[in-house]
């Protein structure tokens, strides 16, 4: 694992899924999120959106910070490091439903 990226990625993910390794918004916000496809600079995942508010919405910081979290695993298993390579820019239409 010293030398590949993809697997030091795919590493740091499930310790923030697991809540080993960052904050505990981390591991709450990626809560049921999976990998389904990992190769060098592409990974696909599927998600479904757990029920964290009492109104049946996901709120919309939360998907920001899926959309960071993901990007970051994602550059860090093509780079090697976390860097800002990519500029998201979010609009948001109408609430997420949770489930």
């Amino acid at each position: 694992m010293e030398g590949d990226p993809l697997k030091k990625s795919l590493a740091w993910l499930h310790g923030v899924l697991q809540g080993k390794i960052g904050h505990g918004i981390e591991t709450r916000v990626l809560q049921g999120l999976r990998v389904i496809h990992a190769e060098k600079g592409f990974m696909q995942f599927g998600f479904v959106v757990p029920n964290v508010d009492v109104d049946g919405n996901w709120h919309v910081g939360a998907l920001a910070s899926l959309l960071d979290l993901v990007g970051a695993i994602t550059t860090f298993s093509y780079a090697d490091c976390v860097s800002n390579v990519a500029d998201f820019n979010v609009s948001y239409y109408s609430t997420v439903k949770i489930q």
